[in-house]
């Protein structure tokens, strides 16, 4: 397994978006791959052994990511599902998000019995760090984060808040602010029936699109939260709004660069949610290491599967191999039958010793470039058994 990883840690958000791939577009290069991209990592999934396995990886600029492999690569995505390698340690929205990548994947038809075991487990340990520690305790999605940075600013109490967007990440923030003692809640979307929804839950009012510069002016606090793929709020459009704190956690961005020449507004993004991800960290740090126990014990785990899947897999291509020999032994047969130049019996008795050295001469050869000597132990042992 390979992994091709960028990430927060060493990008920020603008420079992440443009590693970001067209979904479409990287099914259709790679094979037997998967992509995850979320607001903060773009990674590449591969089921392969070296680079020069993979099938169009020269078209990717590789000093731009950091390369994992085999065993390294495998723990690392156990950790992105437990949430332990997310700006907010712990958060939930990683799960779903690997989830939606393995789906999507296997939408295509692009992923090998091996790289699904694997994908499978890492969901499974991300779920069970989750019931069996307190990693997700509090506010752990980019969401309430966002929620957080503004109450912990700016105040939240008797404030108006405009959020933009309907989807997963704007249902987040409005769990977060149920908590919170705001004095009104608009919700945006160019679906109307769906910002109507999420509205309701906070006694809110849903607008369209085409009212949004109206709510702009009224809104104290903004959080833009759409999957639109450009730009939606800009220096144009806020420049009657009064003074606003923008929250931009959507990725592609939301905002452009400019509005920060705006006096009045305050802008911030995804990169600023650092700090309540440090204290977050604080809080969640003693439950990493019980977490960490939960991915060795499930990566011991997946081992043992993977190795019989290997076991499996020699033993369906040794039986091909045998069905082979056995194909073209019964030809020859066969041919000699026909002629009738020999009894049936002087036939199968030649036919059964063709076929066994065949077998034999070729197991020698596999054999004699195998140092293991805990494998002929086994087979030795294993054959006697048999025998017996």
């Amino acid at each position: 397994m390979i992994i091709l990883k960028a990430d927060y840690k060493k990008y920020n958000v603008s420079e992440l978006e443009k590693l970001r791939f067209d979904e479409e577009e990287f099914y259709k290069m790679f094979d037997n791959a998967i992509l995850l991209q979320t607001c903060n990592r773009v990674e590449l999934i591969f089921d392969a052994d070296s680079l020069d396995e993979i099938k169009g990886i020269e078209n990717i600029d590789l000093k731009k990511f950091d390369i994992l492999y085999g065993d390294e690569a495998i723990k690392h995505i156990f950790r992105v599902a437990c949430g332990l390698e997310s700006m907010i340690v712990g958060e939930d929205q990683i799960l779903g998000q690997l989830k939606n990548a393995y789906l999507k994947a296997k939408e295509k038809g692009k992923i090998s019995k091996k790289l699904e075991k694997i994908i499978l487990k890492a969901i499974h340990t991300g779920q069970r760090a989750r019931v069996e520690t307190n990693i997700n305790k509090g506010g752990v999605s980019i969401g309430s984060a966002a929620v957080e940075l503004a109450e912990k600013i700016f105040g939240l109490e008797g404030k108006n808040v405009l959020l933009i967007g309907a989807g997963e990440m704007a249902t987040l923030v409005i769990k977060a602010l149920k908590e919170k003692n705001i004095k009104a809640i608009i919700v945006a979307n160019r679906t109307y029936e769906k910002a109507e929804k999420l509205a309701k839950e906070l006694g809110g009012i849903a607008i369209n699109f085409d009212k949004l510069e109206e709510a702009l002016r009224y809104a104290d606090i903004v959080i833009s939260a759409t999957g639109a793929p450009h730009p939606i709020l800009n220096k144009e459009r806020l420049k009657n709004a009064g003074k606003t704190v923008i929250i931009d956690i959507a990725n592609p961005r939301d905002t452009t660069d400019d509005i920060r020449e705006l006096p009045d507004i305050f802008l911030f993004t995804i990169d600023d949610l650092r700090l309540v991800a440090e204290e977050n960290l604080k809080k969640r740090k003693d439950e990493i290491p019980k977490v960490e126990l939960i991915i060795e014990e499930e990566l011991e785990n997946l081992k043992e599967i993977l190795d019989k899947m290997k076991f499996e897999n020699v033993i369906q291509q040794f039986g091909q191999y045998i069905e082979n020999i056995r194909k073209r032994e019964v030809e020859k047969a066969l041919k000699i039958l026909k002629n009738k130049n020999k009894p049936v019996d002087k036939v199968l008795d030649d036919f059964s010793k063709a076929m066994c050295k065949k077998i034999i001469y070729d197991l020698i050869k596999i054999f004699e470039n195998i140092e293991d000597e805990e494998i002929f132990e086994k087979l030795a042992k294993h054959l006697k058994n048999v025998n017996n």
